[in-house]
């Protein structure tokens, strides 16, 4: 009876610790890579009260998250009070034989994530990802990078209803466990009373808190979930398109071949309205493609088959050309690529041979 009577009680509680762990880590796991899919060029909506977001869909994300595991699983999702039970005070998700879980216990805590932060709970240094302390660069950062290094943590308490602190006193003074709490005292109330003691031995107090589960990723934001359709000698001014962040690396006054160019247009425009061009030519009344001082970018969606080709209307009639280095009537790598996709660089089974 000292022995196996124990040792069963104990594969019991340890069978429900390890469901536990798994729920601790499914909760870290799939909220953060939530913020793979997030729609990131969309500005944000009107901010929470817990302030500005960094992009949209930031609080958002991990919000629904702690709803969808407020019963510390992924079965039951009905989304908070009013529209389900389980995240309001039932207990009908406990149904653990010895070992009941909960993010009530002191010390434990919902899935919580950051943006280029310290973990508080001392899971990692913060700081932006990619950040090259370049001027020209970090403008185009501070404007387009809207995520960054992500990391999400949690933790879960759990609490002994099986294991008798103590068994057959009179022949073993050896603890058996932290304290057995009572199912009838209500599982949240004793999780929110818990006593959490920093107890080596592990008899103390009567909650054992789970490892913290902590994870991270790093979202790239520059990339564009809008399709690139931009003709030639036209602007585009949305914040999504791929225009407007051309224009931002070629027209950055950290730019200083722009600045100089710009100033030498402007003066040779002006000295040949007066020589040479009409006198009515102003460099500010030209479209983007014959003001130097503009991007003129010229770019389509991939067609389904064929290469890369857009039709330009030009002296009087209208020419097909490729809008990218499609062929180049050496080794058109860049068709090579596209037939060799995911097999090697450049359409090149090592890249030092291309």
């Amino acid at each position: 009876m000292l022995v196996i009577i124990p040792v069963f009680m104990y594969a019991l509680f340890l069978d429900d610790l390890l469901r536990h762990t798994l729920d601790s880590q499914e909760t870290a796991l799939s909220t953060v890579w939530d913020y793979a899919v997030q729609d990131y060029p969309t500005p944000p909506k009107d901010p929470p009260e817990s302030g500005p977001e960094p992009f949209n869909g930031f609080t958002g994300a991990q919000y629904f998250a702690r709803l969808m595991y407020c019963d510390h699983e992924s079965g039951l999702d009905s989304f908070g009070p009013g529209k389900g039970p389980e995240c309001e005070n039932d207990e009908g998700h406990h149904a653990e034989v010895s070992a009941h879980a909960c993010w009530l216990n002191p010390g434990a805590q919902q899935v919580q994530c950051t943006l280029n932060q310290a973990d508080p709970n001392g899971g990692g240094g913060g700081g932006p990802a990619g950040a090259y302390n370049v001027d020209l660069h970090q403008s185009y950062m501070d404007q387009f990078g809207k995520g960054g290094v992500i990391r999400c943590s949690a933790r879960l308490g759990v609490q002994n209803y099986l294991l008798p602190k103590s068994f057959l006193q009179d022949f073993s003074q050896v603890g058996l466990a932290r304290q057995t709490k009572k199912r009838s005292d209500g599982i949240h109330g004793n999780a929110t009373g818990g006593d959490l003691q920093d107890d080596p031995r592990g008899l103390e107090g009567d909650v054992y808190l789970l490892p913290w589960e902590r994870i991270a990723i790093v979202t790239d934001t520059w990339a564009l979930t809008k399709a690139a359709n931009q003709g030639p000698g036209t602007t585009n001014g949305e914040e999504d398109n791929l225009y407007v962040r051309l224009a931002q690396v070629y027209k950055n006054q950290d730019n200083a071949g722009y600045t100089q160019m710009s100033s030498a247009a402007e003066a040779l425009v002006s000295q040949a309205t007066q020589e040479v061009l009409n006198s009515a030519i102003r460099l500010d009344s030209m479209p983007p493609g014959d003001d130097p001082r503009e991007p003129s970018l010229s770019i389509k969606p991939f067609p389904s088959s064929g290469g890369p080709v857009q039709t330009l209307d030009q002296n009087g009639g209208s020419a097909s050309y490729f809008n990218s280095e499609w062929k180049d009537w050496d080794k058109d790598n860049n068709e090579a690529t596209h037939d060799a996709r995911g097999n090697n660089y450049l359409g090149c089974a090592q890249a030092e041979s291309c």
